[in-house]
This record gives C-alpha cells, structure tokens and sequence, in this order.
C-alpha cells in the first residue's frame, strides 16, 4: 500500500503546503515564530514503555525544517508490532520536541506525532517554521520511554555565501565489516550527510559479525528486517543522529544491477521465486520510504531524485539512476567485454523526464557549485589496450547519453562536481565531454576522446562492501596471489589507460569530505580499518579544483 508519509495527528504551525512542479514546497510563512502549546510528553494516550532500538533521523533538510524520523521496536528486531502499538494500523502516539537547546528546553515544536504499525512503527515528521542555518536537537517520547536525542543543522538562507561541508557514504555491507567510519563521520562537523546508494545489501556475504541478515528477500516483511539489523549498529545510529541525512537509492537495496525491466546479472538463481520482479520491487521501494527520513512527492510517489540549495554555494542535485534506466548492455557481463551497444543511441540511464530536470536544473542554476549525488560512476575506466570498458552498468553502458549531458555541461554548466558511490574503490578524475581523456586507450572498443572538460569526479570507497583489494574482483586472489599487491597494480594499469584518472585506491574503505567556497572545493578521501570496531581516522588523499577550472590539484 502507499505510505503515509506525513502521519501527523496535530500541528502545531504548519499553515499549509503547496505541491508544486512535483516537489514538496512549504510556504514561506512558516519561518513566523510558531504558536505552542504545553509540551504533550506528559499527556496520558501515548505508548507506554516504547523502545526505540533503530535510533532517530531528520531527513532531507530544507531552510525551514526536515523530516524527523524514528521506529518504535527493538533493535534488529522482527515480525509484527501488535504487541507494543495494539494491532491497528494507527499504532499510537508519541510526543516529539525541537528545541534549540541541547536540553531541549524551550521547544519550538511541540507535537503528537503518529506511529504507524502498517508502516512498521515508523514515524515520519515534517517539521518546518524553522530558522535557516541553525542548529536543532529534536527527541521522541512515551509515556515510561524515550529517543535519543537527535540533532540537525538547517540549510544556509538562499542568499548566504557561507562555506559548505557535506558528508558522504556509500555501500555498507553489515556482514562485511564494522562500522567505525560513521562513527568518525558522526563527530565530524557538516551540513549534512548523504550516502550514494547501498544503504543495505539484498544478500549476505561472510564476514566479521558472526550474523546472517537474511539474504535474498522475497517478501515486504524480510525487506524490512535488513533496515531494523543494520540500525542495529550503535555507530551507525550515532551518526544519524548527528546530521541531517540525504539518502539516494541505488541497486542493492533491491537487486543488484537491476532496471526498470528485470536483471541481466548473471547471479540470478538465488532471486527466483513465484512472486513476480515488479512486486518484490514494489515492496523494496516500500521498505526503503518507511526506513528512511524522506518525505513522499504527492503526484509521483515512487519519485526519490530531487535537489537541494545551500545559499549561494551550492545547489546539489540527487538523481536515481536505477528506476527509470534500460536493460545493461551486452548482458552486464561479469567479465569485461567488448561491447558495441554501450554507446548506441537511445539508451538512457536517467530516462527522458528526469535527464531533462537535470540538465535543466544544472543549466540554470546560479550557486557557484553544481554538485551531483551520483550512484554510479560517470568517468569512462578502460581495462585493457583493446579500449575493452570495466563495468557496462556504470555509465560505460549508457556512452550516448552520457555525452549528451557532459557535452552539455561543458557548453553550459560552470563548476560540475559529481561524487559518486557504487564502486566500492576510491578515485578522483577529470570529466570530459566524452567521458574519456585525449590519450584514452581505445581500439575494437572505441573509445571517442573527449575535446571540452566537463566537470569533475570523485568516487566514494565503500564503508565495508568488498573492494578490490579485499580480493572482491578475482586479481591475484584466485591463483593465492596478494589481492592487496593485484589491487595496487590495477591501480597503475587504470591510470596509465585513462588519462583523465587522478587518483585510484582500490584498497581503502572509509567515507569523503567535501569543502566548498567561492573560490575552490576541497574533496578528502577518509579511511578507516573495516576490520577494527575501534579503528581510527586518516586523511588518505586530499583534492582541490579551483572554481571555473574542470582540473583536480593535489592539496
């Protein structure tokens, strides 16, 4: 069924709320100090001794408010709430308060907020009436329990040229390693976290954590219990309820490398089941807006890309290269292959709606920075002398629409800046109109060189998913060789045959930092021991890119 999403008994400010252009827009009279009540946390009818095991969340921040958002359950927990909210679709209520006190003393919201059982006890809250760029701290209550306190930062006033500092994360196999990058990304001072995709992973692989979750689910309930374990984890907990949180939907929170029509992935066997692609994806999608702070667009429900403005610095846009895109070429071949489709014409990663909102939007945009949350890598990567391309789910698979909006963005676009997600390895590169360097290795897999800089590149290491230097991508580990050795050898060999690569490490796990201003942006790359709880934090690399220059610079 459709989910809720604004599952809220009282306001206590809220005048009203306009869907314009199929975006949530709040009026600007919201900004007006609100009218409150008494506080409701001592009121009788809310849940009595609530347990609030998967932690808080504020979502999606805007200039007057975000999501906020929590689950009233255990931690990992499974199977049906009726015990604790009494069996009905509305499963009671909660008092929640935003305060600009850490003691959360003088609130400036005070509520009753519903918790859905239908919607896996989850709440959803959109809080507005706040004041730009500030700070907020926010907390759930019952009657006998209590959140943690959470805490959020609004988005800078449209005319601040302040500094902006985002965070961002990608592919986070729970099985696969421990979470000490959020908690280092927690203490971190931003404006908001995003992660690129792969919150959570649709099998399971072994690992450090001793835990099965659940691998392949066929159904919404088992969909939903890969949220509950993975919020399990205390640091990432932690650090949700340190930022505000941008989430972008990739593959694995369904099917790897799926489309919109079906999968070509070879690794099929273990998805087949009665129960049809189209439905198991719809409970997937179902899963993902109840587990994340998002709040639904009224006239396209399943519509998850959007933008964000910060003051004058930055717009970010977050397209979802997953709902809407073809079949991979060739197959989505494992092995790497030449492939004459990858650059047919017609083929679309984006579909024709929403590349449209993103060039129009990135077009005509006036912040100093168009950043691009972006789950699957834009830089061609060739492999081998013959131009043959690493990966046809990336953008290598889709060559001719991805000339069309670089070709673009090198005309129109000043200062293009994607972080990406999906790889799992580190890199840094230049983007050309093309996709590819002059000086690229083409042959049978043509490879046209590119003749304007487009924009720039940086592509996230996993958290904990399996890179290359974990043996994940069969070199030097098959035959009992050092993947660690195999990595940093591919790392040369992609280098010296893509020209426009400025960084490659597909050997560390951690998270990205990403500095703007007027004059620069200033990317670092963060690592983390995937297989130490209590690892610490280094800068392993650190990029600038001067404003009006496509061209990345060791800092």
């Amino acid at each position: 069924m459709p989910f809720p999403h604004r599952n809220v008994s009282r306001r206590t400010f809220l005048t009203g709320l306009s869907v314009i252009g199929g975006a949530a827009v709040f009026p600007a009279a919201a900004h007006a100090t609100p009218v409150l009540r008494q506080a409701p946390d001592a009121g009788p009818g809310l849940i009595r001794n609530p347990e609030f095991g998967n932690g808080v969340m504020a979502g999606v921040p805007r200039t007057d408010g975000a999501t906020l958002w929590t689950r009233v359950g255990a931690a990992g927990g499974t199977g049906s709430l009726a015990g604790s909210l009494g069996g009905t679709a509305t499963g009671g209520e909660l008092a929640l308060i935003v305060s600009t006190r850490e003691d959360l003393s003088a609130p400036v919201v005070a509520e009753r907020v519903q918790v859905r059982e239908d919607a896996d006890g989850t709440v959803h809250f959109d809080a507005t009436g706040l004041a730009p760029g500030e700070t907020y701290y926010y907390q759930f209550r019952g009657d006998g329990g209590e959140s943690p306190v959470g805490r959020f930062r609004t988005l800078r006033p449209a005319d601040s040229n302040e500094p902006v500092r985002i965070g961002w994360f990608t592919c986070q196999g729970f099985e696969e390693g421990y979470y000490a990058a959020h908690r280092h990304l927690a203490d971190e001072d931003l404006d908001f976290v995003v992660c690129l995709g792969d919150y959570v992973y649709e099998f399971t692989m072994p690992g450090v954590r001793g835990i099965e979750v659940n691998p392949f689910p066929q159904a919404l309930d088992s969909m939903r219990e890969k949220y509950r374990r993975y919020r399990s984890d205390a640091d990432l907990r932690l650090m949700h309820s340190r930022h505000a949180f941008l989430p972008i939907w990739d593959d694995h929170e369904f099917r790897n490398n799926y489309s919109k029509d079906g999968w070509t992935f070879p690794v099929v066997a273990p998805v087949d089941s009665a129960i049809g692609f189209q439905q198991k994806k719809q409970w997937a999608w179902q899963a993902w807006f109840e587990h994340m702070p998002v709040p639904r667009f009224g006239d396209d429900p399943l519509r998850t890309y959007r933008s964000l403005r910060v003051g004058r610095t930055v717009e970010l846009f977050a397209p979802d290269t997953r709902q809407y895109r073809d079949l991979q070429a060739c197959g989505d071949s494992l092995d790497h292959i030449l492939c004459a489709d990858a650059d047919a014409p017609g083929r679309t990663m984006l579909g024709e709606s929403q590349k449209r909102w993103l060039l129009d939007g990135m077009t005509q945009s006036d912040a100093t920075w168009k950043v691009v949350a972006n789950a699957n890598m834009m830089m061609g990567m060739v492999v081998a002398d013959n131009g043959t391309r690493a990966y046809l789910d990336t953008w290598d698979g889709y060559g001719a629409e991805r000339t069309e909006i670089l070709s673009t963005a090198a005309q129109s676009v000043e200062n293009m800046l994607l972080v990406t997600g999906d790889d799992h390895d580190g890199w840094a590169g230049e983007l050309w109109d093309t996709g590819f360097a002059p000086g690229t290795s083409s042959g049978e897999q043509v490879n046209a060189p590119g003749t304007r800089r487009a924009g720039v590149e940086f592509v996230v290491p996993s958290v904990t998913s399996t890179n290359t230097g974990d043996g994940g991508y069969s070199l030097g580990s098959g035959d009992g060789g050092d993947p660690v050795e195999a990595a940093r050898a591919e790392e040369v060999n992609r280098r010296a045959r893509n020209p426009h690569v400025k960084h490659a490490d597909m050997v560390s796990h951690g998270y990205g930092l990403l500095d703007v201003d007027a004059g620069e942006a200033h990317f670092r790359f963060r690592a983390v021991d995937k297989l130490d709880p209590n690892s610490g934090v280094t800068t392993s690399k650190s990029f600038r890119v001067p404003a009006g220059q496509s061209v990345i610079e060791s800092a």
